[in-house]
Formats: structure tokens, sequence, C-alpha cells
């Protein structure tokens, strides 16, 4: 099993759970409440730990409660100490609701995690070590997300950007990483911003590997996974579950694709491991519970899926 960085964002995740999400101007009053640790980065690696991958995180966190919070819950998953870095800035919060059938709506204030730098990355290089595979997302500064898959090409090691929230990023900026791992609203997005016309799915993922990304990987929800490379594309079912809370179910994928990768896995293989933990995920409510051990992910067999 490879080594692992993920360079991104950690927020504190404040989520209420509802019948319906509100329509503009419309209070709901008997919403649940839960708060807990969070962010892209952050999921990703904690779900990363919990596969068994040796994986270090690299973050900037505020100098208050949502922070110590955070720092004690990561370094309790085993990630290291040094790479959670302390700024002046408020630690992020994720606002997030969630209605009774797993669909929910977002919004993130950063605080720190949009201090975090390339200076941050490489002041570490030591402690990071051989990493094989380094990876961002987009809840930082887009600048650092590219920064950083410059960084990990001449260190000859392979960059997975997972593109959310999806951010506009030029051609010459999607061809430094080497699998970008979007649903379909952030690849409608991409190719959007680029001016690209493909309306369907495929033919988008299809265009981005033209730009010269190596691997295109998209999440379909209940429909799937779809993948686009040089040699064309396929398909990967779902694995049929109870859905209670999709959020975080991106997070979950992508720590077990990457898990998959790093452990030396096919491209075929590694999708798969990621729809496991993304179909386990949504079993839960709350993201860091629903980051599966490599055990719980054996429990769902391969003959489950439709």
């Amino acid at each position: 099993m490879g080594r692992v960085l993920v360079v991104g964002s950690y927020n504190a995740g404040l989520t209420v759970f509802t019948d319906r999400l509100p329509r503009p101007g419309e209070t709901i009053g008997d919403a649940r409440f839960d708060s807990g640790p969070g962010g892209k980065g952050a999921n990703q690696a904690v779900g990363l730990r919990r596969l068994g991958v040796d994986a270090a995180f690299i973050a900037r966190l505020g100098a208050d409660p949502f922070g110590e919070q955070g720092r004690d819950v990561l370094l309790e998953e085993g990630l290291p100490a040094w790479g959670l870095l302390t700024g002046a800035d408020p630690t992020g919060v994720a606002f997030i609701m969630v209605q009774d059938d797993g669909e929910n709506s977002i919004v993130v204030a950063p605080g720190a995690n949009a201090a975090l730098t390339l200076g941050d990355v490489t002041e570490l290089e030591d402690r990071i070590g051989a990493a094989d595979v380094v990876v961002v997302q987009l809840e930082c500064r887009a600048e650092l997300a590219v920064d950083v898959a410059r960084w990990a090409r001449a260190a000859g090691r392979r960059c997975v950007l997972n593109p959310a929230p999806v951010r506009p990023l030029t051609a010459e900026e999607l061809a430094c990483f080497d699998v970008i791992t979007p649903n379909e609203t952030e690849l409608a997005g991409l190719t959007e911003a680029l001016g690209l016309e493909a309306s369907a799915s495929e033919a988008q993922a299809v265009a981005l590997v033209d730009l010269g990304v190596d691997d295109v990987i998209v999440t379909l929800g209940e429909s799937g996974a779809l993948w686009a490379s040089a040699s064309g594309t396929r398909r990967f079912a779902s694995y049929p579950v109870e859905v209670r809370d999709t959020t975080g179910a991106g997070d979950a994928f992508n720590a077990g694709l990457v898990a998959g990768l790093a452990g030396g896995a096919t491209m075929p293989e590694a999708i798969d491991l990621g729809c496991r933990a993304g179909a386990y995920c949504v079993t839960r409510a709350g993201v860091i519970d629903g980051l599966a051990t490599r055990r719980a992910l054996d429990d769902l067999q391969p003959e489950e899926a439709t």
C-alpha cells in the first residue's frame, strides 16, 4: 500500500435534518440539529485512513473551538499532527441541510482554508516523504490545487482532483491533473467554463480526456460511475442500499478510489472500491460516521450490484 498525501480543507459541519428543504423565504421549525468534523479534504483523508492507507493531511485550521475539535478528531483517526497547521483565520464552516430522502444543500464559509498555500506544502517536503498519490479538492483556492498538481508532477507523483465545489479551470490547468473525479453537475460546470458544447456526461468526460487528463471518473449517484480514458469509456453499476444521507458520498467514493490506486489496483478495481465506499456512506447520517473500514466494504458483495 503506497502513501497518499491529501492537501485540502477542514470544515466544521453544522447540519440540520428536515422532511424537506425550505423554499426561498420559508422557515421550517421542526428540524433536528447535529454538528461534527468535515470538509472535503478531511473527509477524504479520514476515509483513506479507515481503509488502511498510510495517509497524511495538510490543512489550515483556526485557533478557535471548531479548530480544536477538528485537530482532536483528525489526530484520533491517526493523521499526523505535522500537517495540521493553525493560522489567524477562523476554521472553515459548512452549513448543511438534509431532507428525509437524503438529498442535501450545503453552503461553505472557507475561513482558514483560503489561506492554505503551496508554500505550506513544500515546507513540509521532508515530512511528506515518498507519497505516491496526491489528492486535492476545490474547497480551498483553485490556484492551490493547480500549484499542488504541478508540484506533484515535477516530483513524479500522481495527482487526483476532486473538483468540488466546481470552479472554472482552463484547459491547461485541467491537464495538470492525472485523474479528475467530478459528479455530473461538476462535470457540466467544468466543460461549460471551457466553452465545450457536449451535453451528455459521456461526451463531456471524453472532452476532458482530449484536453490531456488521463482518467476522468464521473460519479452518477444511484446510476454508479462513468470512466473515460484514452481507451474509451466504461460504466460501473451502483450498489443498491437504503439511502439515509447523501452528504459525503463523493468524499467516500474518492477515498475508496484512491485507496485502490495506492494499493496497486487496476482502475476498474479502484472505481468499484469507490462505488462500494460511496454506497456504504449514504446508509449513515453524517460524513465521518459514513466512512467505512475495508472490512465493512467487503460485506458489500459485487453480486449485489445492479
